[in-house]
């Protein structure tokens, strides 16, 4: 299959990602997972360990799980701006604020989006790429959050895990990146 282009997931693919209706196996769903409608080909590639995770692709696109955006999302798939945002996604985001003038010093952080969903999609994203396929069970304990409080007190129980497992300093670059898109309330 073609390497170019940004993957999407499609509505089969969300549908699945929330109800597990068609019982993907635990690496189809996990790869499910990473995409995020930012990433190429190339960069769940190199995200995921696994030897079959090309073959795993391929038959998530041809089951219409996801699909492939070639057209203006492939300038954004170059390796620069491909793991710059992958970076950004990763990193904590510090809270808008007073800040210096702005220079050359480094690249301007884009806004992050503040809602339920912002929040489940990156507290999935980072416990696949922390705790790898082992995240399955607590991605679907997150999904199912209907509430801001219901979804904070489940991160809360993921941060301690990540802690068990990653570090506190995982734990807590987790904690700023879900904390900065949860809605207060």
């Amino acid at each position: 299959m073609g390497t170019e282009g940004i993957y999407h997931k499609t509505e089969k693919g969300r549908a699945e990602i929330a109800t597990r209706a068609n019982k993907l196996g635990l690496r189809e769903r996990t790869m499910l997972i990473m995409v995020d409608d930012k990433t190429s080909r190339n960069d769940l590639l190199a995200k995921s360990a696994h030897a079959a995770s090309g073959e795993i692709l391929d038959a998530l696109l041809a089951q219409g799980y996801i699909e492939v955006d070639s057209g203006a999302a492939l300038a954004a798939a170059t390796p620069s701006a491909s793991a710059a945002a992958a970076a950004a996604a990763a990193a904590p985001v510090a809270p808008a604020g007073p800040a210096g003038p702005a220079g050359p010093a480094g690249p301007v952080a884009a806004p992050v989006e503040v809602s339920l969903v912002s929040a489940s999609r990156f507290a999935c994203r980072t416990l696949v790429t922390i705790l790898g396929p082992g995240a399955d069970d607590l991605t679907a304990l997150v999904e199912k959050c209907k509430s801001v409080e219901e979804l904070k007190a489940r991160l809360e129980k993921c941060r301690d895990v990540i802690q068990g497992m990653g570090g506190k300093k995982k734990a807590d670059e987790f904690w700023a990146g879900v904390t900065a898109r949860l809605p207060q309330g």
